[in-house]
């Protein structure tokens, strides 16, 4: 039996490109291990809200962001507004990811177009089921 931290992977995830908006080191470094391990070929990080629209711009190929609710220079929030703003990044998927798991936050950022919401600390699953949701297995 696998351990309890251990979801399966599956075909979707490889054709994945994350980025990871978060200002903590050590926030990136579980996210980034996380999808690693999930099979995600490529995940990207920045330090803040600004960084990641900048790398948004620069790879086009990148079709989910993880972003931290609170960050400097512009938050989770401010940058989903901006990308619900854009025509070319509207339909981005972005799974909001936060420490506050409350009602309100959830809702708040559902109302901005999150596509999902994590609760700081997350696990393996909540990460795949989150991706499952994003990227459905496709018909064999």
């Amino acid at each position: 039996m696998p351990p309890a931290d251990h979801a399966p992977a599956f075909r979707a995830l490889r054709r994945v490109r994350a980025l990871v908006a978060d200002d903590s080191s050590v926030m990136q470094h579980v996210l980034r291990a996380i999808l690693q391990k999930l099979g995600v070929p490529e995940v990207h990080v920045a330090g803040n809200g600004m960084q990641a629209l900048d790398l948004l711009k620069a790879n086009a190929a990148i079709n989910v962001v993880f972003a931290d609710l609170k960050m400097p220079k512009l938050s989770g929030m401010g940058l989903l507004d901006m990308l619900r703003g854009s025509e070319i990044f509207k339909e981005l998927p972005v799974v909001i990811i936060s420490s506050e798991g409350g009602t309100d936050s959830i809702l708040e950022a559902g109302r901005h177009g999150a596509t999902a919401y994590l609760v700081k600390p997350f696990s393996l699953e909540k990460v795949a089921g989150a991706l499952r949701k994003i990227f459905p297995e496709e018909p064999a």
